[in-house]
């Protein structure tokens, strides 16, 4: 009697924006089929929605996970970088990127005071509450925020035990998607 040896393995995709690109979708489509893709990586965060557009409901649809990388926006949402923020030149590119500039900082800087005042309400840090949003939108949804400090962290995993009612999660978004969000991702 013959075996046959079956192997099992996922994979995954990692940043490259499948609204963008000539059939990004039907691409993600044909990779499901073998290997099953287990997750897709991507950039996702209250200033970078474009997941949302469409490649969230194909996730859904195919039982595929999101991991949205740098969800705090490189750590522009956390309140802690400003227009006058000064970078290491030699292992940072942010000074490279145009949503980094000053005045683009200085412009998206309304969204900051959003996502403030919804959390000083409810003992929240800006970081958190846009974590908290994220786990938010979708359960298949798993953010990693990337950080060096411990107490960042420790920040970042309290805002798993935060919980939006339908209303506040609703008023939130609806908020934030009144921001017209200055500069690209990538010059």
């Amino acid at each position: 009697m013959k075996r046959r040896a079956q192997i099992n393995y996922n994979v995954g995709m990692s940043e490259t924006d499948f609204s963008l690109i000539k059939d990004g979708l039907a691409q993600i489509r044909r990779a499901h089929v073998i290997p099953r893709i287990t997750a897709i990586q991507s950039e996702y965060a209250t200033m970078t929605r474009q997941p949302e557009s469409d490649v969230l409901a194909l996730c859904e649809e195919l039982e595929i996970g999101f991991v949205p990388y740098s969800p705090l926006s490189r750590g522009l949402i956390t309140g802690y970088i400003n227009e006058r923020t000064k970078y290491s030149a030699k292992d940072d590119n942010r000074p490279s990127l145009p949503r980094y500039q000053p005045e683009a900082i200085i412009a998206n800087w309304a969204m900051l005071d959003v996502l403030k005042e919804f959390g000083d309400q409810r003992g929240l840090t800006i970081a958190q509450v846009a974590l908290t949003w994220l786990l938010a939108q979708k359960p298949f949804i798993v953010p990693i925020p990337g950080t060096t400090k411990l107490a960042h962290l420790q920040e970042n995993l309290w805002a798993a035990n935060f919980e939006f009612s339908n209303e506040e999660l609703t008023q939130l978004t609806a908020d934030l998607s009144k921001f017209e969000i200055q500069g690209d991702r990538y010059a």
